[in-house]
Protein backbone atom coordinates (compact mmCIF):
# COMPACT_ATOMS: atom_id res chain seq x y z
CA UNK A 1 0.00 0.00 0.00
CA UNK A 2 1.31 3.20 -0.97
CA UNK A 3 0.99 6.61 0.92
CA UNK A 4 -0.07 9.82 0.02
CA UNK A 5 -3.30 11.86 -0.59
CA UNK A 6 -6.29 10.38 -2.51
CA UNK A 7 -5.97 8.64 -5.85
CA UNK A 8 -6.23 10.79 -9.10
CA UNK A 9 -5.21 8.63 -12.18
CA UNK A 10 -7.36 8.13 -15.21
CA UNK A 11 -8.32 5.00 -14.66
CA UNK A 12 -8.73 4.73 -10.88
CA UNK A 13 -11.44 7.91 -11.05
CA UNK A 14 -13.41 5.61 -14.34
CA UNK A 15 -13.72 3.11 -11.99
CA UNK A 16 -15.05 5.32 -9.02
CA UNK A 17 -17.05 6.89 -10.92
CA UNK A 18 -18.62 3.58 -12.64
CA UNK A 19 -18.97 1.97 -8.78
CA UNK A 20 -20.62 5.69 -7.99
CA UNK A 21 -23.31 5.72 -10.13
CA UNK A 22 -24.09 2.49 -11.24
CA UNK A 23 -22.81 -0.33 -9.12
CA UNK A 24 -23.73 0.80 -5.91
CA UNK A 25 -27.11 2.21 -6.22
CA UNK A 26 -28.05 -1.00 -8.20
CA UNK A 27 -27.00 -2.99 -5.25
CA UNK A 28 -28.75 -0.87 -2.58
CA UNK A 29 -31.87 -0.99 -5.13
CA UNK A 30 -31.20 -4.79 -4.78
CA UNK A 31 -30.51 -4.92 -1.12
CA UNK A 32 -33.85 -2.91 -0.49
CA UNK A 33 -35.79 -5.50 -2.56
CA UNK A 34 -34.53 -8.54 -0.80
CA UNK A 35 -35.42 -6.51 2.53
CA UNK A 36 -38.60 -6.01 1.30
CA UNK A 37 -39.48 -9.83 0.49
CA UNK A 38 -38.00 -11.39 3.11
CA UNK A 39 -37.63 -11.85 6.92
CA UNK A 40 -35.28 -12.28 9.40
CA UNK A 41 -34.28 -15.28 11.32
CA UNK A 42 -36.69 -17.48 13.89
CA UNK A 43 -36.76 -15.13 17.19
CA UNK A 44 -37.62 -17.07 20.69
CA UNK A 45 -40.91 -18.38 21.05
CA UNK A 46 -42.13 -21.07 23.13
CA UNK A 47 -42.17 -25.19 24.11
CA UNK A 48 -43.65 -26.63 20.77
CA UNK A 49 -43.87 -30.17 22.75
CA UNK A 50 -46.10 -28.75 25.67
CA UNK A 51 -48.19 -26.58 23.45
CA UNK A 52 -48.62 -29.71 21.18
CA UNK A 53 -49.36 -31.27 24.55
CA UNK A 54 -51.78 -28.91 25.77
CA UNK A 55 -53.41 -28.52 22.10
CA UNK A 56 -53.97 -32.74 22.35
CA UNK A 57 -55.91 -32.54 25.69
CA UNK A 58 -58.05 -29.34 24.95
CA UNK A 59 -59.09 -31.08 21.72
CA UNK A 60 -60.15 -34.07 23.29
CA UNK A 61 -63.56 -32.92 23.42
CA UNK A 62 -65.84 -29.87 22.69
CA UNK A 63 -66.10 -27.57 24.93
CA UNK A 64 -69.51 -25.28 23.83
CA UNK A 65 -70.16 -23.16 26.90
CA UNK A 66 -71.82 -23.23 30.25
CA UNK A 67 -70.88 -27.22 30.03
CA UNK A 68 -69.00 -29.22 31.96
CA UNK A 69 -66.35 -29.55 29.13
CA UNK A 70 -65.38 -25.87 29.40
CA UNK A 71 -65.66 -25.58 32.70
CA UNK A 72 -62.64 -28.60 32.68
CA UNK A 73 -60.62 -26.31 30.12
CA UNK A 74 -61.19 -23.58 32.38
CA UNK A 75 -59.66 -25.85 35.38
CA UNK A 76 -57.17 -27.18 32.77
CA UNK A 77 -55.67 -23.74 32.33
CA UNK A 78 -55.39 -22.63 35.83
CA UNK A 79 -53.90 -25.59 37.07
CA UNK A 80 -51.14 -25.36 34.07
CA UNK A 81 -50.58 -21.73 34.91
CA UNK A 82 -50.52 -22.47 38.69
CA UNK A 83 -47.59 -25.39 37.61
CA UNK A 84 -45.41 -22.88 36.33
CA UNK A 85 -45.80 -20.54 39.19
CA UNK A 86 -48.51 -18.01 37.27
CA UNK A 87 -51.35 -16.54 39.48
CA UNK A 88 -54.22 -15.98 37.52
CA UNK A 89 -57.16 -14.09 38.09
CA UNK A 90 -60.73 -15.30 37.17
CA UNK A 91 -62.97 -12.89 36.36
CA UNK A 92 -66.95 -13.45 35.97
CA UNK A 93 -68.91 -12.90 32.77
CA UNK A 94 -72.19 -13.09 33.82
CA UNK A 95 -75.03 -11.00 32.08
CA UNK A 96 -73.64 -9.33 28.92
CA UNK A 97 -75.42 -6.53 26.87
CA UNK A 98 -74.03 -7.03 23.51
CA UNK A 99 -73.84 -4.34 20.51
CA UNK A 100 -76.58 -4.10 17.85
CA UNK A 101 -74.86 -4.66 14.79
CA UNK A 102 -75.75 -2.83 11.96
CA UNK A 103 -74.33 -3.37 8.63
CA UNK A 104 -75.29 -1.26 4.96
CA UNK A 105 -78.46 -0.35 7.02
CA UNK A 106 -79.42 -3.85 7.73
CA UNK A 107 -79.88 -4.89 11.54
CA UNK A 108 -77.58 -7.98 11.89
CA UNK A 109 -78.22 -7.89 16.40
CA UNK A 110 -80.95 -6.27 17.59
CA UNK A 111 -80.32 -3.49 20.57
CA UNK A 112 -80.47 -4.61 24.13
CA UNK A 113 -80.27 -8.07 23.50
CA UNK A 114 -78.63 -9.89 27.11
CA UNK A 115 -76.75 -13.04 27.11
CA UNK A 116 -75.49 -14.75 30.02
CA UNK A 117 -72.45 -17.06 30.86
CA UNK A 118 -71.59 -18.89 34.22
CA UNK A 119 -68.27 -19.64 32.48
CA UNK A 120 -65.08 -17.39 34.12
CA UNK A 121 -62.24 -15.38 32.02
CA UNK A 122 -58.76 -16.46 33.19
CA UNK A 123 -56.05 -13.46 33.19
CA UNK A 124 -52.30 -13.35 34.40
CA UNK A 125 -50.45 -10.21 34.48
CA UNK A 126 -47.17 -9.56 33.69
CA UNK A 127 -44.34 -6.54 33.76
CA UNK A 128 -44.36 -3.63 35.56
CA UNK A 129 -47.66 -1.48 36.26
CA UNK A 130 -49.38 0.31 33.54
CA UNK A 131 -51.99 0.12 30.79
CA UNK A 132 -50.77 -2.85 29.45
CA UNK A 133 -50.84 -5.14 25.95
CA UNK A 134 -53.73 -7.71 26.04
CA UNK A 135 -53.94 -11.39 24.27
CA UNK A 136 -56.41 -12.90 24.35
CA UNK A 137 -57.64 -16.42 23.17
CA UNK A 138 -60.71 -18.11 23.63
CA UNK A 139 -61.22 -21.71 25.51
CA UNK A 140 -64.88 -22.36 23.95
CA UNK A 141 -66.35 -24.11 21.06
CA UNK A 142 -69.29 -24.48 19.17
CA UNK A 143 -71.33 -27.69 19.98
CA UNK A 144 -70.08 -31.07 18.85
CA UNK A 145 -66.61 -29.42 17.89
CA UNK A 146 -63.71 -30.32 19.45
CA UNK A 147 -62.45 -27.05 18.64
CA UNK A 148 -58.28 -27.64 18.17
CA UNK A 149 -57.64 -24.88 15.13
CA UNK A 150 -60.71 -22.89 16.72
CA UNK A 151 -59.52 -22.35 19.16
CA UNK A 152 -57.33 -24.92 21.07
CA UNK A 153 -53.92 -23.83 19.37
CA UNK A 154 -54.17 -20.15 20.40
CA UNK A 155 -54.90 -21.60 24.03
CA UNK A 156 -51.92 -23.59 24.11
CA UNK A 157 -49.43 -20.54 22.69
CA UNK A 158 -50.75 -18.02 25.53
CA UNK A 159 -50.46 -21.18 28.30
CA UNK A 160 -46.99 -21.39 27.11
CA UNK A 161 -45.92 -18.23 26.90
CA UNK A 162 -46.98 -17.25 30.47
CA UNK A 163 -44.79 -19.65 31.18
CA UNK A 164 -42.09 -17.53 29.78
CA UNK A 165 -42.95 -14.73 30.94
CA UNK A 166 -42.83 -15.71 34.32
CA UNK A 167 -39.21 -16.84 33.97
CA UNK A 168 -38.59 -13.41 31.73
CA UNK A 169 -40.08 -10.47 33.13
CA UNK A 170 -41.48 -8.53 30.37
CA UNK A 171 -40.08 -5.10 29.93
CA UNK A 172 -43.95 -3.35 29.60
CA UNK A 173 -47.59 -4.36 31.22
CA UNK A 174 -48.49 -7.87 29.93
CA UNK A 175 -51.87 -9.36 29.90
CA UNK A 176 -52.90 -12.68 29.02
CA UNK A 177 -56.41 -13.55 28.94
CA UNK A 178 -58.21 -16.91 28.09
CA UNK A 179 -61.79 -15.26 27.48
CA UNK A 180 -64.83 -16.98 27.41
CA UNK A 181 -68.56 -17.74 25.79
CA UNK A 182 -66.76 -16.27 22.67
CA UNK A 183 -69.03 -18.80 20.21
CA UNK A 184 -72.29 -16.87 21.91
CA UNK A 185 -71.41 -13.49 20.90
CA UNK A 186 -67.93 -12.13 22.33
CA UNK A 187 -69.68 -12.56 25.88
CA UNK A 188 -66.60 -12.73 28.00
CA UNK A 189 -64.82 -10.05 25.70
CA UNK A 190 -67.32 -7.75 25.95
CA UNK A 191 -67.73 -8.62 29.61
CA UNK A 192 -63.73 -8.49 30.03
CA UNK A 193 -63.65 -5.01 27.76
CA UNK A 194 -66.01 -3.30 30.48
CA UNK A 195 -63.82 -4.60 33.34
CA UNK A 196 -60.29 -3.81 32.17
CA UNK A 197 -60.75 -2.10 29.21
CA UNK A 198 -59.30 1.38 30.43
CA UNK A 199 -56.28 -0.52 31.45
CA UNK A 200 -55.64 -1.94 27.91
CA UNK A 201 -53.03 0.11 25.62
CA UNK A 202 -53.57 -2.35 22.99
CA UNK A 203 -55.05 -5.70 22.51
CA UNK A 204 -54.58 -8.87 20.38
CA UNK A 205 -57.00 -11.57 19.72
CA UNK A 206 -55.74 -15.18 18.48
CA UNK A 207 -58.04 -16.90 17.04
CA UNK A 208 -58.29 -19.69 14.28
CA UNK A 209 -54.64 -20.46 15.02
CA UNK A 210 -52.54 -23.66 13.44
CA UNK A 211 -53.59 -23.64 10.07
CA UNK A 212 -51.84 -24.17 6.71
CA UNK A 213 -52.64 -20.75 5.69
CA UNK A 214 -50.45 -17.76 5.92
CA UNK A 215 -50.70 -15.52 9.35
CA UNK A 216 -52.81 -13.12 8.30
CA UNK A 217 -53.18 -9.55 10.29
CA UNK A 218 -57.23 -8.85 10.18
CA UNK A 219 -59.15 -6.22 12.27
CA UNK A 220 -56.72 -3.30 11.40
CA UNK A 221 -59.48 -0.59 11.46
CA UNK A 222 -59.03 3.38 11.66
CA UNK A 223 -57.68 2.99 15.26
CA UNK A 224 -54.47 1.48 13.90
CA UNK A 225 -51.94 3.92 12.13
CA UNK A 226 -48.64 3.77 10.64
CA UNK A 227 -47.09 3.21 13.92
CA UNK A 228 -49.20 0.66 15.21
CA UNK A 229 -48.87 -1.72 12.18
CA UNK A 230 -45.06 -0.90 11.35
CA UNK A 231 -44.44 -2.25 15.27
CA UNK A 232 -46.64 -5.34 14.35
CA UNK A 233 -44.14 -5.66 11.30
CA UNK A 234 -41.11 -5.22 12.89
CA UNK A 235 -42.14 -7.83 15.42
CA UNK A 236 -43.30 -9.77 12.55
CA UNK A 237 -39.25 -9.34 11.50
CA UNK A 238 -38.09 -9.94 15.09
CA UNK A 239 -39.43 -13.25 15.15
CA UNK A 240 -38.59 -14.36 11.60
CA UNK A 241 -42.16 -14.87 10.46
CA UNK A 242 -44.02 -12.83 7.36
CA UNK A 243 -47.30 -11.85 7.80
CA UNK A 244 -49.88 -10.91 5.59
CA UNK A 245 -51.90 -7.99 5.36
CA UNK A 246 -54.86 -8.24 2.68
CA UNK A 247 -55.99 -4.88 1.21
CA UNK A 248 -59.25 -6.36 1.40
CA UNK A 249 -59.15 -7.37 5.34
CA UNK A 250 -58.19 -3.53 5.93
CA UNK A 251 -61.38 -2.15 3.90
CA UNK A 252 -63.73 -4.04 5.36
CA UNK A 253 -62.55 -3.40 9.01
CA UNK A 254 -62.30 0.39 8.43
CA UNK A 255 -65.81 0.46 7.00
CA UNK A 256 -67.38 -1.97 9.60
CA UNK A 257 -65.50 -2.68 12.48
CA UNK A 258 -68.68 -3.09 14.21
CA UNK A 259 -68.95 -6.47 12.37
CA UNK A 260 -65.61 -7.89 13.57
CA UNK A 261 -66.29 -11.26 14.81
CA UNK A 262 -63.31 -12.14 17.20
CA UNK A 263 -62.52 -11.17 20.64
CA UNK A 264 -60.56 -8.07 19.61
CA UNK A 265 -64.36 -6.79 18.12
CA UNK A 266 -65.19 -6.08 21.78
CA UNK A 267 -62.49 -3.81 22.40
CA UNK A 268 -62.51 -2.13 18.71
CA UNK A 269 -66.12 -1.34 19.65
CA UNK A 270 -64.84 0.75 23.24
CA UNK A 271 -62.26 2.80 20.80
CA UNK A 272 -59.70 0.42 22.20
CA UNK A 273 -56.72 -0.17 19.63
CA UNK A 274 -57.42 -3.69 18.97
CA UNK A 275 -56.52 -6.46 15.55
CA UNK A 276 -57.10 -9.97 15.65
CA UNK A 277 -54.05 -12.75 14.01
CA UNK A 278 -55.50 -16.14 12.64
CA UNK A 279 -53.90 -18.63 9.52
CA UNK A 280 -55.43 -17.54 6.49
CA UNK A 281 -57.06 -21.41 5.72
CA UNK A 282 -56.45 -24.78 4.87
CA UNK A 283 -54.94 -27.26 2.44
CA UNK A 284 -54.11 -24.70 -0.11
CA UNK A 285 -57.71 -22.65 0.66
CA UNK A 286 -58.13 -19.50 2.29
CA UNK A 287 -60.25 -20.96 4.54
CA UNK A 288 -61.11 -23.70 6.42
CA UNK A 289 -64.13 -26.02 5.81
CA UNK A 290 -63.66 -27.42 8.75
CA UNK A 291 -64.41 -24.61 10.90
CA UNK A 292 -67.28 -24.93 13.27
CA UNK A 293 -67.03 -28.61 12.26
CA UNK A 294 -66.84 -31.77 14.33
CA UNK A 295 -63.71 -32.29 11.71
CA UNK A 296 -61.66 -29.79 13.62
CA UNK A 297 -59.58 -31.99 15.23
CA UNK A 298 -55.93 -32.51 16.41
CA UNK A 299 -54.16 -33.69 13.08
CA UNK A 300 -55.49 -30.72 11.45
CA UNK A 301 -53.29 -28.43 13.39
CA UNK A 302 -49.83 -27.29 11.85
CA UNK A 303 -47.05 -27.57 14.35
CA UNK A 304 -45.04 -25.00 12.14
CA UNK A 305 -47.82 -22.50 11.99
CA UNK A 306 -48.30 -23.00 15.71
CA UNK A 307 -44.25 -22.19 16.09
CA UNK A 308 -44.71 -19.00 13.98
CA UNK A 309 -47.48 -17.50 15.92
CA UNK A 310 -45.99 -18.01 19.49
CA UNK A 311 -42.28 -16.32 18.12
CA UNK A 312 -44.70 -13.40 16.92
CA UNK A 313 -46.51 -12.69 20.16
CA UNK A 314 -43.48 -13.20 22.17
CA UNK A 315 -41.54 -10.31 20.04
CA UNK A 316 -44.91 -8.54 20.69
CA UNK A 317 -44.63 -8.91 24.23
CA UNK A 318 -40.44 -7.43 24.44
CA UNK A 319 -41.85 -3.80 22.93
CA UNK A 320 -44.26 -2.04 24.12
CA UNK A 321 -47.14 -0.52 21.40
CA UNK A 322 -46.16 3.39 20.39
CA UNK A 323 -48.35 6.50 20.32
CA UNK A 324 -51.02 6.67 17.65
CA UNK A 325 -49.48 8.33 14.46
CA UNK A 326 -50.72 8.96 10.95
CA UNK A 327 -52.58 5.94 9.19
CA UNK A 328 -50.55 3.19 7.55
CA UNK A 329 -50.69 0.56 4.59
CA UNK A 330 -49.19 -3.06 4.71
CA UNK A 331 -47.74 -3.04 1.18
CA UNK A 332 -49.56 -6.72 -0.33
CA UNK A 333 -46.72 -7.91 -2.20
CA UNK A 334 -43.78 -7.34 -0.19
CA UNK A 335 -42.71 -8.70 3.48
CA UNK A 336 -43.68 -6.65 6.51
CA UNK A 337 -44.02 -3.64 4.93
CA UNK A 338 -45.64 -0.73 5.87
CA UNK A 339 -45.90 2.84 4.31
CA UNK A 340 -47.56 5.56 5.37
CA UNK A 341 -51.11 6.11 3.53
CA UNK A 342 -50.43 8.88 2.46
CA UNK A 343 -48.50 7.66 0.18
CA UNK A 344 -50.74 5.68 -1.22
CA UNK A 345 -53.65 8.04 -1.92
CA UNK A 346 -50.78 10.69 -3.41
CA UNK A 347 -50.31 7.81 -5.87
CA UNK A 348 -54.09 7.13 -6.56
CA UNK A 349 -54.92 10.77 -7.07
CA UNK A 350 -52.05 11.20 -9.65
CA UNK A 351 -53.69 7.94 -11.30
CA UNK A 352 -57.41 9.77 -11.41
CA UNK A 353 -56.20 13.00 -12.66
CA UNK A 354 -53.90 11.45 -15.44
CA UNK A 355 -57.32 9.54 -16.42
CA UNK A 356 -59.10 12.82 -16.43
CA UNK A 357 -56.83 14.64 -18.60
CA UNK A 358 -56.53 11.69 -21.48
CA UNK A 359 -60.90 11.60 -21.36
CA UNK A 360 -61.04 15.33 -21.54
CA UNK A 361 -58.24 14.90 -24.78
CA UNK A 362 -59.77 12.23 -26.14
CA UNK A 363 -62.97 14.20 -26.25
CA UNK A 364 -61.26 17.07 -27.75
CA UNK A 365 -59.98 15.16 -30.35
CA UNK A 366 -63.09 13.60 -31.31
CA UNK A 367 -64.37 17.31 -31.98
CA UNK A 368 -61.76 18.15 -34.77
CA UNK A 369 -61.84 15.01 -36.47
CA UNK A 370 -65.18 14.86 -39.23
CA UNK A 371 -67.59 12.77 -38.10
CA UNK A 372 -68.38 9.30 -40.07
CA UNK A 373 -71.82 7.83 -40.95
CA UNK A 374 -72.54 4.35 -38.80
CA UNK A 375 -73.54 2.88 -35.60
CA UNK A 376 -70.31 3.28 -33.62
CA UNK A 377 -70.48 2.03 -30.13
CA UNK A 378 -74.00 1.36 -29.73
CA UNK A 379 -73.30 -1.59 -32.25
CA UNK A 380 -70.53 -2.73 -29.63
CA UNK A 381 -72.66 -2.45 -26.57
CA UNK A 382 -75.46 -4.40 -28.20
CA UNK A 383 -73.01 -6.85 -29.03
CA UNK A 384 -71.47 -6.94 -25.73
CA UNK A 385 -75.16 -7.43 -24.00
CA UNK A 386 -75.98 -9.76 -26.51
CA UNK A 387 -72.76 -12.02 -25.56
CA UNK A 388 -72.85 -11.35 -21.93
CA UNK A 389 -76.70 -12.58 -22.08
CA UNK A 390 -76.05 -15.94 -23.60
CA UNK A 391 -72.85 -16.20 -21.16
CA UNK A 392 -75.02 -15.49 -18.23
CA UNK A 393 -78.50 -17.39 -19.05
CA UNK A 394 -76.98 -20.34 -21.16
CA UNK A 395 -73.65 -21.80 -20.19
CA UNK A 396 -75.75 -23.60 -16.99
CA UNK A 397 -76.98 -25.89 -19.79
CA UNK A 398 -73.30 -27.47 -20.50
CA UNK A 399 -72.75 -27.69 -16.98
CA UNK A 400 -73.85 -28.87 -14.00
CA UNK A 401 -74.76 -25.32 -11.79
CA UNK A 402 -71.92 -25.59 -9.03
CA UNK A 403 -71.63 -23.76 -5.30
CA UNK A 404 -68.63 -21.83 -4.83
CA UNK A 405 -67.41 -23.97 -2.60
CA UNK A 406 -67.04 -27.29 -4.28
CA UNK A 407 -66.78 -26.49 -8.47
CA UNK A 408 -63.31 -26.49 -10.60
CA UNK A 409 -63.63 -22.44 -10.03
CA UNK A 410 -60.82 -21.68 -12.13
CA UNK A 411 -62.19 -24.03 -14.90
CA UNK A 412 -65.71 -22.69 -14.69
CA UNK A 413 -64.07 -19.27 -15.16
CA UNK A 414 -62.15 -20.27 -18.31
CA UNK A 415 -64.76 -21.64 -19.88
CA UNK A 416 -67.27 -19.08 -19.54
CA UNK A 417 -64.67 -16.26 -20.16
CA UNK A 418 -63.94 -18.30 -23.64
CA UNK A 419 -67.73 -18.23 -24.61
CA UNK A 420 -68.30 -14.58 -23.87
CA UNK A 421 -65.45 -13.64 -26.13
CA UNK A 422 -66.64 -16.00 -28.92
CA UNK A 423 -69.78 -14.94 -28.83
CA UNK A 424 -69.22 -11.66 -28.78
CA UNK A 425 -66.75 -12.13 -31.89
CA UNK A 426 -69.32 -13.75 -33.82
CA UNK A 427 -71.70 -10.85 -32.96
CA UNK A 428 -69.63 -8.51 -34.12
CA UNK A 429 -68.37 -10.34 -37.47
CA UNK A 430 -72.23 -10.78 -37.96
CA UNK A 431 -73.87 -7.18 -37.84
CA UNK A 432 -69.99 -5.32 -39.48
CA UNK A 433 -72.30 -6.03 -42.98
CA UNK A 434 -74.68 -3.61 -42.08
CA UNK A 435 -73.60 -1.57 -39.09
CA UNK A 436 -70.19 -0.64 -39.88
CA UNK A 437 -67.93 0.48 -37.14
CA UNK A 438 -66.83 3.61 -36.33
CA UNK A 439 -65.59 5.37 -33.55
CA UNK A 440 -62.25 3.57 -32.52
CA UNK A 441 -61.20 5.93 -29.83
CA UNK A 442 -64.64 5.92 -28.35
CA UNK A 443 -63.35 2.33 -27.05
CA UNK A 444 -60.50 3.53 -25.01
CA UNK A 445 -62.59 5.80 -23.77
CA UNK A 446 -64.80 3.71 -22.36
CA UNK A 447 -62.24 1.64 -20.54
CA UNK A 448 -61.27 4.41 -19.61
CA UNK A 449 -64.06 5.66 -17.94
CA UNK A 450 -65.14 2.20 -16.77
CA UNK A 451 -62.05 1.83 -14.58
CA UNK A 452 -61.52 5.51 -13.86
CA UNK A 453 -65.11 5.38 -12.05
CA UNK A 454 -64.67 2.21 -10.04
CA UNK A 455 -61.39 3.18 -8.91
CA UNK A 456 -62.24 6.67 -7.98
CA UNK A 457 -65.89 5.47 -6.44
CA UNK A 458 -63.48 2.69 -4.18
CA UNK A 459 -61.72 5.98 -3.31
CA UNK A 460 -64.43 8.20 -2.42
CA UNK A 461 -65.75 5.66 0.02
CA UNK A 462 -62.59 5.29 1.77
CA UNK A 463 -61.17 1.92 0.49
CA UNK A 464 -57.97 3.23 -1.09
CA UNK A 465 -56.44 0.05 -0.30
CA UNK A 466 -58.54 -1.26 -3.21
CA UNK A 467 -58.76 1.76 -5.57
CA UNK A 468 -55.17 1.08 -6.89
CA UNK A 469 -56.48 -2.26 -8.56
CA UNK A 470 -58.48 -0.34 -10.95
CA UNK A 471 -56.31 2.94 -11.36
CA UNK A 472 -53.73 1.23 -11.78
CA UNK A 473 -54.92 -0.22 -15.19
CA UNK A 474 -56.51 3.29 -16.28
CA UNK A 475 -53.37 4.44 -16.18
CA UNK A 476 -52.16 2.33 -18.79
CA UNK A 477 -54.99 2.80 -20.32
CA UNK A 478 -54.53 6.65 -20.48
CA UNK A 479 -51.05 6.30 -21.87
CA UNK A 480 -52.12 3.15 -24.54
CA UNK A 481 -52.08 5.39 -27.54
CA UNK A 482 -48.70 6.79 -26.79
CA UNK A 483 -47.37 2.96 -26.71
CA UNK A 484 -46.91 2.30 -30.09
CA UNK A 485 -46.65 -1.64 -30.84
CA UNK A 486 -46.13 -2.04 -26.83
CA UNK A 487 -50.20 -1.15 -26.73
CA UNK A 488 -51.18 -4.90 -25.80
CA UNK A 489 -49.34 -4.21 -22.02
CA UNK A 490 -52.53 -1.61 -21.93
CA UNK A 491 -54.43 -4.79 -22.57
CA UNK A 492 -52.91 -7.14 -20.29
CA UNK A 493 -53.49 -4.35 -17.44
CA UNK A 494 -56.77 -4.27 -17.81
CA UNK A 495 -57.12 -7.84 -16.95
CA UNK A 496 -55.46 -7.19 -13.32
CA UNK A 497 -58.54 -6.26 -11.56
CA UNK A 498 -60.39 -9.97 -13.11
CA UNK A 499 -57.24 -11.63 -11.79
CA UNK A 500 -57.08 -10.03 -8.20
CA UNK A 501 -61.26 -10.70 -7.84
CA UNK A 502 -61.70 -14.35 -10.04
CA UNK A 503 -58.83 -15.79 -7.91
CA UNK A 504 -60.67 -18.96 -6.87
CA UNK A 505 -59.28 -18.99 -3.07
CA UNK A 506 -61.34 -15.22 -3.39
CA UNK A 507 -63.81 -16.00 -4.49
CA UNK A 508 -64.57 -19.12 -1.94
CA UNK A 509 -63.39 -16.87 0.70
CA UNK A 510 -65.93 -13.91 -0.16
CA UNK A 511 -68.91 -16.41 -0.54
CA UNK A 512 -67.87 -18.17 2.38
CA UNK A 513 -67.72 -15.00 5.06
CA UNK A 514 -70.82 -13.95 3.25
CA UNK A 515 -69.92 -10.85 0.93
CA UNK A 516 -70.77 -12.57 -1.64
CA UNK A 517 -73.77 -14.65 -2.65
CA UNK A 518 -73.52 -18.00 -3.95
CA UNK A 519 -76.55 -17.29 -5.86
CA UNK A 520 -74.81 -14.37 -8.14
CA UNK A 521 -74.20 -16.44 -11.32
CA UNK A 522 -70.65 -16.20 -11.93
CA UNK A 523 -70.42 -15.38 -15.16
CA UNK A 524 -72.42 -11.94 -14.27
CA UNK A 525 -69.34 -11.26 -12.22
CA UNK A 526 -67.21 -12.12 -15.06
CA UNK A 527 -68.73 -9.90 -18.01
CA UNK A 528 -69.00 -7.11 -15.33
CA UNK A 529 -65.29 -7.23 -15.27
CA UNK A 530 -64.63 -7.94 -18.42
CA UNK A 531 -65.58 -4.52 -20.05
CA UNK A 532 -62.65 -2.82 -19.78
CA UNK A 533 -60.68 -5.27 -21.20
CA UNK A 534 -62.72 -6.06 -24.00
CA UNK A 535 -63.32 -2.02 -24.94
CA UNK A 536 -59.22 -1.96 -24.85
CA UNK A 537 -59.42 -4.38 -27.14
CA UNK A 538 -62.05 -3.34 -29.07
CA UNK A 539 -59.82 -0.13 -29.35
CA UNK A 540 -56.44 -2.11 -30.36
CA UNK A 541 -57.98 -4.50 -33.16
CA UNK A 542 -59.87 -1.46 -34.86
CA UNK A 543 -56.43 0.33 -35.36
CA UNK A 544 -54.75 -3.29 -37.24
CA UNK A 545 -57.44 -2.65 -40.06
CA UNK A 546 -57.01 -6.67 -40.42
CA UNK A 547 -58.59 -7.22 -43.77
CA UNK A 548 -60.39 -10.27 -44.89
CA UNK A 549 -57.73 -12.92 -44.25
CA UNK A 550 -57.85 -11.05 -41.01
CA UNK A 551 -61.64 -11.07 -40.32
CA UNK A 552 -61.77 -14.53 -41.32
CA UNK A 553 -59.23 -15.73 -38.91
CA UNK A 554 -60.92 -13.51 -36.22
CA UNK A 555 -64.20 -15.31 -36.86
CA UNK A 556 -62.98 -19.00 -36.75
CA UNK A 557 -61.00 -17.88 -33.54
CA UNK A 558 -64.17 -16.71 -31.87
CA UNK A 559 -66.42 -20.08 -32.97
CA UNK A 560 -63.00 -21.69 -31.54
CA UNK A 561 -63.70 -20.18 -27.90
CA UNK A 562 -67.03 -20.35 -27.95
CA UNK A 563 -66.16 -24.77 -28.26
CA UNK A 564 -63.69 -24.48 -25.85
CA UNK A 565 -65.01 -23.36 -23.25
CA UNK A 566 -68.01 -25.52 -23.67
CA UNK A 567 -65.91 -27.92 -23.54
CA UNK A 568 -64.63 -26.60 -20.59
CA UNK A 569 -67.75 -26.28 -18.63
CA UNK A 570 -68.85 -29.60 -19.72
Amino acid sequence: MTGGGPRSDPEFVKARDVLRTTVFPRAAAFALIVAACSVGPPGPGVDIDHAMSHVAVLAATPRRHDTAQSAAAFEYIREQLAAAGVMAEPLPVGRVELPEIVVFGEQIRLPHLFMESHDQNLIARFGPPGNALLVMAHYDTVQDSPGAVDNAAAVAILIELARVLHDHAPPQPVLLAFTASEEMGLLGAEALADQIGDHVAFAISLDLIGGTGRLTLNGAGELIGVAEMRWLAEAADRAGVEVSGPPVHRVISRMLPQAERSDHGAFTRRGIRAVHFYDRGQDGEWIDVAYHSERDVLARVDRSSVEETARLVRALTAVAPPAHDGDGYWLPFATNTVVPRWILLVCELALVALAVVSLVLLALDRRKRQPTPGSGLCVGFACYAFAAAITIFATPIFATPHTWMTAPLLRTELGQALILLGILGLATRGVRRFAPWIGRARYLAVALAWSLLIGSALLVVGAAELAWIWLVPAGFIAVAPKLGRAAPIAILATLFPAICALRPNQLREAAWNEFLPPSVPLAAIITALAICTVATAAWYIRGLRLGPLGTLVLAMGSALAVVAGVALLV
